[in-house]
């Protein structure tokens, strides 16, 4: 006779799953609205173990893109190298200088500082800043990291996400 399998794993935690009514421009920011929507601090810190921002941009054409020669020098609190210029003006295999989508994340572990703080009710440029102190990886600089790789262009990355503030 067959028997139920125990799990002997941990219980699973709750998944907050944030779409359109929780659409934010960062990981900080959504933890900000979720106070907002109604949720308790002290739920949110110890309920949440990760929360993931993602953006899509178009990606360069492998076939047709070209490093314009002149690099991009961004403040030093956005990016601390000079980002090189890509051009993409289209080809057979493309026809418009872009061929795919290319996701750049956020990802925010919530470590044991990082719920203290939710928890005291920091805003959430204290919170990003707590976060990147901790090793986080803003949504604009994993985009920074792609054109450095040659996967898309500043102008993309800008048209999608903005100009942050710096610090």
């Amino acid at each position: 006779m067959p028997r139920p399998l125990k799990s002997r794993s941990k219980p699973p935690r709750p998944v907050i799953w944030c779409s359109p009514p929780c659409t934010t421009n960062s990981t900080s920011e959504t933890l900000t609205r979720l106070q907002q929507m109604g949720i308790a601090r002290w739920m949110i810190s110890s309920a949440l173990s990760l929360v993931i921002a993602q953006r899509l941009v178009r990606k360069l054409c492998p076939h047709c893109r070209r490093n314009a020669g002149s690099a991009a020098d961004l403040p030093h609190s956005l990016w601390p190298r000079p980002l090189p210029r890509w051009q993409a003006a289209g080809c057979e295999h493309c026809y418009h200088g872009y061929y795919g989508r290319l996701a750049l994340f956020e990802v925010l572990p919530v470590t044991p500082g990082l719920r203290q703080g939710i928890v005291q009710g920091l805003n959430a440029i204290e919170i990003e800043s707590l976060a990147r102190a901790a090793g986080m990886m803003t949504l604009f600089e994993s985009g920074c990291q792609a054109i450095e790789q040659g996967l898309t262009s500043l102008e993309e990355v800008v048209r999608v996400l903005g100009i942050p503030h710096g610090d």
